[in-house]
């Protein structure tokens, strides 16, 4: 009987000690959502979920190469903001510019499909194509100044995850949009 007492005094003991780290677990996820509800009510009294206070101006060594960089940025703020029409606008903007690259046909096939369609679920499956063709472009170029940030969500596609570029460090995410705004990472910087 002694030993059933110990028994339930350790398990009493271990029970208590599994609800604390909980009640801590839960008040810092509780602190980290004030944090992120604060944020997104900044973001949405800007109407534009995709703003961010610290953006970084990035000098490429190809002119075009700037203006496709600064065009996929557009493609990436319409889809955080869940806007399918602005997708299909900013898209069709980069295939004019893409007419002066030489080769990526990947990269202007799937600015073409991205153009053409209207559903935005479709229009971030192929946003992730766009990113890796992206980041094929800016591999052959030099950035004379500034930094691109690639960026990735674990629970996008599925669990499967999902990169995109940004001019930020600060997270905005173009699979979820205000679902997830914030969901992410910074996995790699581009110099």
């Amino acid at each position: 009987m002694g030993n059933y007492n110990f028994r339930s005094k350790k398990e009493y003991l271990y029970k208590g000690m599994v609800f604390v780290l909980l009640a801590l677990v839960m008040g810092c996820a509780k602190d980290k959502k004030v944090k992120e509800n604060q944020e997104v009510d900044v973001v949405q009294k800007n109407n534009n979920l995709d703003h961010v206070n610290n953006k970084v101006n990035v000098s490429f060594s190809d002119v075009t190469i700037a203006k496709v960089y600064t065009s996929y940025l557009s493609i990436k703020g319409a889809l955080v903001n869940s806007d399918s029409k602005q997708v299909r606008e900013e898209a069709k903007k980069l295939s004019v510019i893409n007419k002066d690259l030489k080769g990526f046909k990947e990269l202007k096939a799937v600015v073409k499909l991205i153009s053409l369609t209207k559903d935005t679920k479709k229009q971030r499956d192929f946003f992730a194509t766009l990113t890796t063709e992206f980041e094929k472009l800016i591999k052959t170029t030099t950035i004379e100044s500034g930094e691109i940030y690639k960026q990735f969500c674990p629970m996008a596609f599925e669990g499967e995850g999902g990169y995109w570029f940004s001019n930020s460090r600060e997270i905005r995410n173009p699979y979820f949009g205000k679902e997830m705004l914030l969901c992410g990472s910074v996995e790699e910087v581009f110099k």
